[in-house]
């Protein structure tokens, strides 16, 4: 038989490997549910910045191209008002595309004859170039928007 001072240092052996084994569990389901730490990745930007500085020789974005995941691209010239764009009836640009909320992102004139996008509060989000737009960004032809899975290309 053993003595009980040896086996009250099993009894706390024991209940110590419990507890290492409960924690790597428990740390194992929160990496499978929310990913690994990065501690070494530099952070994304949340806005989009504008392809390059504001100035006079910018060129000025006179027509959108808007290329739905299925179907073929359809023109919309840039006038003098703003444009909706999403799936809704009532939008300017309807998009068929199910990724896209009714009211998804609006082009807006600016005072300079300039054009910025702004996301309306979308669901899955507006982005330009890439990025995802978080404020009115200032749009260049050249830029491309996603809505869903739809690409709209600004162009001169």
């Amino acid at each position: 038989m053993l003595p009980g001072a040896l086996l009250t240092l099993l009894k706390f052996a024991l209940l110590l490997a419990l507890y290492i084994f409960l924690a790597r569990a428990i740390r194992a389901v929160a990496v499978d549910l929310y990913g690994p730490r990065r501690r070494t990745a530099p952070p994304r930007p949340a806005v989009a910045a504008p392809a390059e500085p504001p100035r006079k020789a910018r060129k000025v974005p006179r027509e959108i191209v808007v290329h739905a995941p299925t179907g073929t691209p359809a023109v919309r010239p840039l006038g003098r008002s703003a444009i909706t764009l999403g799936r809704a009836q009532s939008a300017d640009v309807v998009v068929d595309d199910v990724y896209a909320s009714d009211e998804h992102a609006q082009l807006v004139p600016d005072g300079d004859g300039g054009w910025s996008v702004r996301d309306l509060g979308s669901t899955n989000g507006t982005f330009l170039n890439g990025a995802k737009l978080t404020r009115p960004t200032p749009l260049a032809a050249g830029d491309q928007l996603r809505l869903g899975k739809t690409r709209v290309e600004v162009r001169r």
